[in-house]
């Protein structure tokens, strides 16, 4: 997340920078971020789906096609990139996501960009990583479907596919969950 991003993100929620910056590097969700977490993930939200379940549904994807900051629509059909893939899968699973409320999302635009969950998201350590999980770096993310596993939009070549987390970003990686 880029320093105008942390600026903006603070500003808009109305969190201390110093203090949001020094907790997204210690691993720790900012304060203030906890009125806008996803469902618990061992738990069923509204439309049933657990944190395997969101993992599983996410699978369904796999070979959908890329296009940088393209949004779903409204059937899910159109071309996503990584963040308006995980807006998608998080979203039908009954899920709030960064900005909107579970069921708000509907797909009609790209919605919350990568750096927008890396602020929102409850950080957890990367051996507590679960199937439903999300993982985040600074221009990437997915979801974690086991060890070392995760579905993302990754570019118009190679489209929504599994690949592992280790080795696939560059810098950082940060893992979120559900309160």
């Amino acid at each position: 997340m880029s320093i105008g991003g942390i600026l903006l993100w603070s500003g808009i929620k109305g969190w201390n920078v110093t203090r949001t910056v020094g907790q997204i590097i210690s691993g720790q969700a900012p304060k203030g971020a906890d009125e806008n977490v996803l469902t618990a993930p061992d738990s069923a939200n509204a439309t049933g789906f657990t944190s395997s379940g969101i993992a599983n549904y996410a699978l369904q994807f796999q070979g959908h096609a890329y296009s940088f900051g393209g949004a779903p629509g409204k059937n899910g059909q159109n071309p996503w990139d990584c963040s308006s893939f995980a807006n998608w899968v998080y979203s039908k699973t009954g899920h709030a996501i960064p900005g909107y409320s579970a069921g708000q999302y509907d797909g009609s635009i790209h919605g919350p960009p990568t750096g927008s969950w890396l602020a929102w998201m409850k950080h957890i350590p990367a051996n507590q990583a679960q199937a439903g999980d999300v993982v985040v770096s600074a221009t990437h993310m997915g979801i974690v479907l086991g060890p070392n596993q995760m579905v993302s939009a990754l570019n118009s070549k190679l489209g929504t596919k599994i690949t592992p987390i280790n080795g696939y970003f560059s810098g950082p990686i940060f893992y979120g969950r559900a309160k």
